[in-house]
């Protein structure tokens, strides 16, 4: 298995920068569809221009990137780099080494500066690539850990048994000591299950933090998921869908510091 980084990559280091610049915890979620990539290109610059003083980073859905294409893409990331701020490729990657070698490598070749990867995969054969990949360029490997939807526990919170003679645990912890073991720069657990949260924080170094999507639409709340180990706070149509995106932005970001 992987050794643990030594030094923190330019992601981790880029992302509480901005952090402590801006004095937020929130990350922007786009997930731009339903138009032509032209104006999908203009709504996006437009809702990253007027957050931008109240978020961190810029989460990417894959849509978004499927329908900007790659000059697009490559567009709206500029505009996020020139507002100081990461930007994260949410593909959820989890395939062979060698798609995920290209997968990833792609993705940071338009300038994206960590992923989100999905450890069933597994290392050897899988994952490995990509962290050796991310680690030589300063790009971060974020580590899906337990999704904010309510079908998630079929899966993340189902039992398994790790070893023939070993004892039933749930999957998300076995997710969370992987993205420990191999050095990741965060995981993901869904702020609608502040008491995963919890228990995910007490199995992570301090240096991996804890990205939450699932705040406002999803049910999911910034003062409970901060209070049980949370770091970041993805939210995405609470904001882009709102009447006025920065007031939003400006309030969730004023919360997700109340407690810190």
């Amino acid at each position: 298995m992987r050794n643990k980084r030594q030094n923190d990559t330019n992601f981790r280091e880029d992302i509480l920068r901005a952090s402590k610049n801006n004095f937020t915890r929130v990350i922007l979620a786009l997930d731009l569809q339903g138009s032509p990539s032209r104006k999908l290109l203009r709504t996006g610059k437009n809702l990253v221009e007027i957050t931008a003083p109240y978020v961190c980073a810029v989460k990417f859905g894959r849509p978004t990137v499927l329908n900007l294409e790659t000059e697009s893409t490559r567009s709206l990331i500029k505009t996020s780099h020139a507002n100081d701020l990461p930007c994260i490729i949410d593909d959820k990657l989890g395939d062979i080494d060698e798609t995920n070698s290209a997968i990833c490598q792609a993705y940071f070749n338009m300038g994206f500066d960590g992923i989100i990867v999905n450890p069933i995969a597994g290392w050897k054969g899988g994952l490995e690539p990509v962290f050796k990949i991310a680690q030589k360029e300063g790009k971060g490997v974020i580590v899906l850990v337990y999704m904010s939807n309510p079908g998630a526990s079929d899966d993340f919170g189902q039992l398994v048994l790790p070893t023939p003679r070993g004892r039933p645990r749930p999957q998300y912890e076995i997710f969370a000591e992987r993205a420990e073991e191999w050095g990741a720069d965060g995981a993901v657990v869904g702020a609608t299950r502040p008491e995963i949260v919890r228990k995910v924080r007490a199995k992570l170094s301090d240096g991996i933090r804890i990205y939450s999507p699932g705040v406002g639409t999803q049910g999911g709340k910034v003062v409970q998921a901060s209070r049980a180990g949370s770091d970041f706070f993805i939210i995405g149509r609470s904001i882009t869908r709102a009447s006025d995106p920065e007031k939003v932005a400006q309030s969730f970001a004023r919360e997700s510091m109340t407690l810190s």
